[in-house]
């Protein structure tokens, strides 16, 4: 019985050095750390300087995917600012430098209710009357402009901020004080199209060296 007894004492203890030994063997090489992970960025390069933006992935999940997949598929590279609207926005997205409509058939959900205010600097998703309407166009805020936030005591749908610029507010102040002009596209009438062309070269992914 005493055999018995030590030879069970030894299973046992050989099966949890074995569990420790495989422990060991999946932790190996694996970098723990509390570091949290660092937002997405763009870089956009225009004829008027360059425009970093950091984007919000915690924040606006379904604008920053898309948005990023819009990116990477080039759709912003030789579109213009086609809006400079001085002491409000700057917005981009469907138009080349001829005015020739680049529109995606995508929408996607608004997410303006995610806490984050159209404030200076901010970067949010530009949409058509009903709230789940944003395509392509987003728009660079250049003051405090809170009134386009969600608001559900006002019933107010809100554009939904996603990103903030981190570098180039001054390209972005030069672009909104360009002189403009109202033109007619497709039977339907822009204001505030600058006269100078303002084309994004290249949108690319940024990634810190």
């Amino acid at each position: 019985m005493k055999k018995i007894r030590n030879l069970l004492c030894a299973i046992v203890a050989a099966l949890a050095m074995s569990g420790v030994s495989q422990d060991n063997v999946e932790t190996e090489g694996e970098e723990v750390t509390d570091e949290p992970k660092e937002n997405p960025k763009v870089l956009f390069d225009t004829t008027h300087g360059t425009i970093m933006m950091e984007l919000f992935e915690k924040d606006a999940p379904i604008t920053v995917k898309h948005f990023l997949a819009l990116v990477d598929d080039g759709h912003y590279d030789g579109i213009i600012f086609h809006r400079a609207h001085r002491n409000f926005v700057i917005q981009a997205g469907s138009f080349d430098q001829d005015m020739n409509s680049r529109d995606i058939p995508d929408t996607i959900k608004n997410e303006a209710s995610n806490g984050l205010s159209n404030v200076k600097g901010s970067v949010a998703m530009a949409r058509g009357d009903h709230p789940d309407s944003a395509a392509a166009d987003f728009f660079i805020n250049t003051k405090d402009n809170r009134f386009l936030d969600y608001s559900k005591s006002k019933s107010e749908d809100g554009y939904a901020v996603f990103g903030k610029v981190t570098r180039g507010m001054d390209v972005v102040h030069a672009i909104e004080k360009l002189k403009v002009k109202t033109e007619e596209v497709g039977g339907v009438k822009l204001e505030n199209v600058p006269v100078e062309k303002v084309v994004i070269i290249s949108a690319q992914r940024y990634r810190d060296k």
